[in-house]
């Protein structure tokens, strides 16, 4: 009776047991696996180009020096930098050396101005005053600068061996300090070498006159390659090594699941680079967001779900 009593009490217990394993299992199989949020872009096929740039130093190329006639002292000037002045305008006056020692003579029976009217000879702008008046000068000393507007130009320094992409009269632009860009062509080049860094020195002509000062200094963007249907993915598809010699990109392959891909990587500019290997079609969905540190399959939850062939 006792051997009875036990096995009925045995039996329930075990079936209680068994059916905890089973939920259990039941709930392990339930468990969800994490996925990666995620946002896809499509490849996108156009013209591409590289580019060189350089640095250039902004300088006007006509300019006329304001020089003593006589030497004598300052006596007046009727201009200050940055003033725009015409040709033949009264710009300074000098008092002659003679004028000064006989203009306190009450005696000067001939009552000697010794005044020397100094004029422009250009239309420009002023671009230095060397003397203030008062200051003694002597003939033919510069008393200042003045500058066409329209004669400005920038030297552009360029090292010796990437000269080949640069050609007399082809395009380029001029990247100034505020980021605007203003179309340019190189107009010519210099036949001397700079001695301090070895560099050859171009003319670049800007296309349209700005008011910019001299000594700006600014980059000029060269046109060195360009590939007239690239194929390209935006630069945060693009995923590397730490010696960035293998690249690849992670691509969707359902609705949920990424794959590593490997690419051979062509041009780069802006935010694109080129992908010249292997060949992908235009339906083809990559991250564009949430693919740093993935394996090399993955699953993902993807949070654009509009994107589209052709979305940039």
């Amino acid at each position: 009776m006792k051997t009875i009593k036990i096995l009925y009490f045995i039996i329930p217990v075990t079936g209680i047991l068994l059916s905890g394993c089973t939920m259990s299992d039941s709930k392990k199989d339930k468990e969800i696996t994490p996925k990666a949020p995620v946002t896809l872009t499509t490849i996108r096929t156009g013209p591409m180009t590289d580019y060189v740039e350089l640095i250039a130093t902004s300088t006007f190329f006509d300019k006329a020096v304001i020089k003593a006639p006589a030497s004598g002292y300052i006596e007046s000037s009727s201009i200050n930098p940055g003033d725009i002045v015409r040709k033949g305008q009264h710009i300074i006056t000098i008092r002659t050396k003679e004028s000064s020692a006989l203009r306190s003579d009450s005696t000067n029976p001939l009552n000697f101005s010794g005044l020397i009217n100094v004029k422009s000879g250009i239309d420009g702008v002023v671009t230095s005053m060397d003397h203030p008046i008062g200051d003694y000068v002597q003939e033919g000393d510069q008393l200042g600068m003045i500058s066409v507007p329209g004669s400005l130009v920038f030297i552009l320094e360029s090292p010796f061996d990437i000269n080949s992409y640069i050609r007399i009269g082809k395009n380029c632009e001029i990247l100034l300090p505020d980021g605007k860009k203003i179309d340019a062509r190189i107009q010519s080049q210099l036949p001397a070498m700079s001695g301090s860094s070895q560099t050859q020195r171009y003319v670049v002509e800007p296309l349209k006159v700005k008011n910019l000062p001299e000594n700006l200094i600014a980059r000029i963007r060269i046109p060195k390659t360009t590939v007239s249907k690239a194929v390209m993915l935006p630069k945060a598809c693009i995923l590397s090594d730490e010696l960035m010699h293998n690249f690849w990109v992670m691509k969707l392959i359902n609705d949920s699941t990424a794959v590593k891909v490997t690419i051979m990587t062509g041009l780069s500019t802006g935010d694109s680079v080129q992908i010249t290997k292997p060949n992908f079609s235009a339906t083809d969905l990559f991250l564009s967001s949430g693919n740093y540190g993935l394996g090399d399959t993955a699953k993902v939850s993807v949070l654009n779900r509009n994107t589209k062939p052709g979305l940039k």
